[in-house]
């Protein structure tokens, strides 16, 4: 198997495994799994949601993998970083389809996965631009 598609295998593996598990928890006591918050992530992007920009930026991340081009799959996936770790910043979250937000009190596994899945692009992408033979 070629190193491009076990690095994209990898990250997809751990995204997939962040959305069945609990990403974030809240003020009132719940926790927020990470499908539930894909989903609704894009409505609070007019407030604090910019971090939900991280999932499009991995999934063309990806893209530019699947067809070899390390140089633009590596800086999307040090951006999907970036824009994933500023949901550090966010002190609250949108915790139903009406809009009611709730506090975040601390992350989850699921939030952490996430992370893994942009920084294994990331990484994987580097990993691959310097194993390229130069030209």
């Amino acid at each position: 198997m070629k190193k491009n598609h076990i690095i994209l295998i990898l990250s997809i593996a751990f995204f997939i495994i962040s959305l069945v598990l609990p990403a974030v928890f809240t003020k009132k006591g719940s926790e927020m799994y990470g499908l539930s918050l894909f989903l609704l992530g894009w409505a609070d992007l007019s407030g604090d949601g910019t971090s939900w920009l991280a999932n499009p930026i991995l999934f063309f991340s990806w893209i530019f993998m699947l067809v070899k081009q390390p140089k633009i799959a590596a800086f999307l996936g040090l951006l999907s970083v970036a824009v994933a770790f500023y949901y550090l910043t966010e002190t609250e979250i949108t915790v139903n389809e009406a809009g009611h937000k709730s506090s975040i009190t601390s992350y989850g596994l699921g939030y952490y996965l996430w992370i893994t899945s942009c920084v294994t692009m990331f990484i994987g992408s580097l990993i691959l631009l310097r194993s390229k033979p130069s030209a």
